[in-house]
């Protein structure tokens, strides 16, 4: 949930193939003031906001058709500034009606306090380019209570080529998880002997251990990936966060000393599962149609390779010279070290024990 500081509403739209999610954000004071319910966050209080805001606002589709509204969580909290009433809506389009144009009328507040509005904005649009992107679409007013939002016509090709781009996207920002891959590649270029790395391995045996590595990641996180779109499989985000960063401990140290030489590939299918889950939390935006979310997933997963083999391949080079460098004992040492320090930093704070 984004922060909001200020006293107007907000409504933030996020377009996916099938149905549109939407955030809503009500100031508290405002809300409790105009309608005269209590906030307190109690069942009963919870209940009869739900109820205002549901019966004080409507979504319609180009005929005047009402679209079905599902609260998927409220609460009053309070993020940043002043507490608000948040509402988390999954909003489905009639039969035949386009899921890409819709009315929203609304007059939450604005009906009691005339001076107070609602801006419209979409904050994602998968199919149609919009990536975290906020477009404003307007003001709901006490005057101008309907607002259409229209975003035309989206391609499977567009749906495509924008999930390609979210997973480079995200993978590029995934420190966590490209660094777990780098220091299961660090030692790829050498023999494990006597619990120690010594000599160098042949530049082909290295390339062909390079790409198990990578190709068994893909598969462990592809695999997590498609379970979450297609069945719902889901874990809390600490532990999975926690995994995550007890993946890069664990490859740091058999960067420094081999704890599994020649099972790197397993390592790294297996912990590709759990970096699959922290992905899963993206494809709510995949779309409800089977093509729609296969498609996807498809463009997600390819944005995510093209990322990870451009970092392989600027990683190669210097993973062979590492490997027949007098120094390069210490500097892969250094690394590992280095590595080693970021996990348990990220470790500890995902466990809650910073």
């Amino acid at each position: 949930m984004a922060a909001h500081l200020t006293p107007n509403s907000e409504i933030r739209l996020d377009f996916v193939p099938g149905l549109v999610k939407a955030d809503v954000v009500v100031p508290q004071a405002e809300f409790g003031y105009a309608t005269g319910l209590l906030t307190d966050n109690s069942p009963d209080s919870l209940a009869m906001a739900r109820a205002r805001v549901l019966a004080d606002m409507a979504v319609l589709d180009a005929q005047g058709r009402p679209w079905r509204i599902a609260v998927d969580r409220i609460a009053f909290e309070q993020i940043a500034g002043p507490p608000d009433l948040h509402l988390e809506l999954s909003l489905s389009p009639p039969p035949g009606a386009s899921d890409r144009s819709l009315l929203w009328r609304w007059h939450v507040v604005t009906r009691e306090a005339p001076s107070h509005f609602a801006l419209l904005v979409v904050d994602g649009d998968l199919a149609g380019g919009v990536l975290g992107e906020r477009e404003l679409v307007g003001a709901l007013t006490a005057g101008r209570s309907e607002l259409l939002v229209n975003r035309g016509h989206a391609s499977l090709g567009s749906l495509f080529a924008n999930a390609f781009g979210l997973g480079a996207h995200h993978i590029a920002e995934g420190y966590d998880h490209l660094l777990f891959l780098l220091a299961l590649l660090l030692p790829a270029p050498l023999l494990a002997a006597r619990r120690r790395w010594l000599a160098p391995r042949p530049a082909r045996e290295t390339f062909a251990k390079l790409a198990w590595i990578v190709t068994a990641f893909t598969i462990g996180h592809s695999t997590t990936l498609i379970l979450a779109a297609f069945f719902g499989v889901r874990l809390p985000a600490q532990p999975v966060e926690a995994g995550i960063a007890l993946s890069v401990l664990v490859s740091a140290i058999h960067a420094a000393r081999p704890l599994f030489p020649g099972k790197e590939p397993v390592v790294a299918g297996l912990f590709g599962l759990v970096h699959g889950l922290a992905f899963a939390t993206l494809v709510s935006n995949f779309g409800l149609g089977t093509t729609t979310r296969v498609v996807a997933i498809l463009g997600f997963n390819l944005g995510i390779e093209a990322v990870q083999l451009g970092v392989v391949a600027l990683a190669l080079p210097v993973l062979l010279m590492l490997a027949r460098w007098r120094h390069g004992h210490r500097a892969r040492l250094a690394l590992a070290v280095l590595t080693g320090i970021a996990a348990l930093v990220w470790l500890t704070e995902r466990l809650g024990l910073s």
